[in-house]
């Protein structure tokens, strides 16, 4: 079998935690069955919503200058809590933005982020 970085398995928790917290809010996401470029496709009743998914331990979330090159509604970006094997999934965040707001930034810090906490913009993005 072939080893998993350090990186890609924090990306794939990442996605798994915000397939998790949208589900909490009768949004289905799930990973394209080609990578194609988006990290999830979620859907509520006739919305669907292409996502972009940003995981960070550190609370910044860098390396973001190939996002507006690529075709996407939203980016999902998650506040990892713990370390390694330890991580605590309740405690971590999850925040919904859309691609406009993200515009040309090529980091967002946590503290900037806030306001857009999944669970209080969930309903607004998905509503038809």
């Amino acid at each position: 079998m072939n080893p998993l970085s350090k990186e890609l398995s924090t990306g794939t928790v990442g996605e798994l935690l915000v397939q998790l917290r949208l589900l909490q809010h009768s949004i289905q996401a799930a990973p394209p069955l080609k990578d194609t470029g988006n990290d999830l496709i979620a859907i509520r009743g006739s919305v669907f919503k292409a996502i972009q998914v940003k995981t960070s331990t550190t609370g910044l979330f860098d390396d973001l200058d190939d996002l507006p090159k690529k075709h996407y509604h939203l980016a999902a970006f998650v506040a990892l809590t713990g370390e390694a094997r330890q991580l605590h999934l309740d405690a971590s965040e999850v925040f919904l933005v859309t691609k406009e707001w993200l515009g040309a930034r090529k980091q967002v810090p946590r503290t900037k982020l806030t306001e857009h906490l999944l669970a209080n913009v969930a309903d607004a993005l998905f509503s038809a």
